[in-house]
């Protein structure tokens, strides 16, 4: 069994109420109205003989699951459905769900951080050809990296990266995104770190991937190694670890629960995972309070993570930490936050399914009349980027870390 926690069962899935709270809820049942899509559906189907031999058709269905947890956070026997659906693909051949080989190659791009980085330099080197049209969906897809890392004497001065991870600073879990794909989301994160600490960032060389997308896939040999390079990676060190993806925090924070079989790891995990802090939380934390100043009157729609807006921790931080900024307007959807539909590998395997939820989330984005869009969650930014890319909306899309650079108040 691969999911966070305990060996799952079939029988957990026959406790469902069938009271259909999930329907209501599900993004993916919201666009195609397919009963089989939700949890109610997949938690009978794990209640059947069908489980024990999957079919194509049947493995096709669980992975047609965000895991976003909106179905979790309504049910009223608060019965584990990520969980219980992880579980279930980890009992799944390899090759399941659509485009197999594209989700996983991406799980082993991201856990073997060397690779990661040679295919980065690769599409820089390809974003800047002229042939490429510049409204091709290559050109596109390549917009989405920003560059290479700052180097020099000035990003020398607010990080500390090397054999070293108990020198003094704040420590920093960068992710994937922040790290290789866009290295200007952790420069803004030291810069705001070393302004309002006083201090620089200590990024040890040893971490990695956080682990989710293989998690997410049902890869427990994946996720249990990963976790462990990260645990150690920080194991010389004291005090809070700051990371500037939610989707890394929430995952992070679950770390604990990959080693309910292993007493010994599983206190590590537990040390660790308490130490971890959101960006935002982090930042809303600090004293005396970090004051911003909007460069003009901006209107800010923040796009709320499903990883935060489900997990029950930090969840208003990163409103309160935007409230902060003077000149600038806090605008809200009408009908309350949309998923955005990326879902990590579940956009890889449906992205014309990820698009229609999408759709929804950005017809809502787009009434309230919204100038910047900020999201702390590295799928959500890239859904919202390449989203709004497409239909050629002048919104522009931001992490907090990002936005809150541009709004330094001088005089605070």
């Amino acid at each position: 069994m691969l999911g966070h926690g305990l060996p799952l069962t079939g029988r957990q899935g026959r406790q469902c109420a069938k009271c259909g709270s999930c329907t209501a809820v599900c993004p993916v049942y919201r666009v195609t109205g397919r009963e089989s899509l939700t949890a109610r559906g997949r938690l009978h189907l794990l209640g059947t003989e069908l489980a024990a031999r999957p079919s194509a058709a049947y493995e096709d269905l669980f992975a047609q699951c965000l895991l976003c947890g909106a179905c979790e956070n309504v049910c009223p026997r608060q019965l584990p459905i990520r969980r219980l659906t992880v579980e279930a693909r980890s009992r799944f051949s390899f090759l399941y769900g659509r485009h197999p080989l594209r989700r996983s190659l991406v799980r082993s791009v991201l856990a073997r951080p060397v690779l990661l980085e040679r295919l980065v330099k690769t599409g820089l080197a390809l974003e800047r050809l002229v042939l490429i049209p510049r409204d091709s969906g290559l050109r596109l897809k390549l917009a989405l990296l920003d560059g290479e890392p700052a180097t020099g004497a000035a990003a020398q001065q607010e990080t500390a990266i090397g054999p070293d991870p108990a020198a003094a600073g704040v420590q920093y879990f960068v992710g994937c995104l922040a790290r290789y794909l866009q290295p200007s989301i952790a420069d803004a994160t030291r810069r705001l770190v070393r302004r309002f600490s006083g201090g620089s960032t200590v990024e040890p060389r040893r971490q990695g991937c956080c682990g989710l997308a293989a998690w997410s896939a049902g890869d427990r040999e994946e996720a249990v190694r990963l976790a462990k390079q990260n645990i150690e990676a920080f194991a010389a060190s004291t005090g809070p670890v700051l990371t500037s993806c939610v989707s890394c925090f929430a995952h992070l924070k679950q770390y604990a629960e990959l080693f309910a079989d292993d007493p010994e790891w599983r206190e590590e995990a537990e040390r660790f995972s308490r130490r971890v802090r959101e960006f935002s939380a982090f930042m809303v934390e600090l004293d005396p309070a970090p004051l911003f100043r909007s460069p003009g009157r901006e209107r800010i729609l923040y796009h709320e993570p499903c990883h935060l807006r489900f997990s029950g921790e930090n969840r208003e931080a990163p409103r309160a930490l935007l409230r902060r900024v003077e000149g600038a307007v806090i605008v809200e959807p009408e009908e309350g936050p949309h998923c955005c539909g990326q879902g990590g590998l579940f956009y890889l395997g449906y992205p014309e399914m990820g698009d229609r939820i999408f759709s929804r989330a950005c017809e809502a984005a787009l009434k309230t009349g919204a100038t910047v869009v900020v999201t702390g969650c590295s799928g959500c930014l890239l859904q919202w980027r390449s989203g709004l890319g497409v239909r050629h909306a002048p919104v522009r899309v931001l992490h907090p870390a990002l936005f809150l650079a541009d709004c330094l108040d001088i005089d605070s």
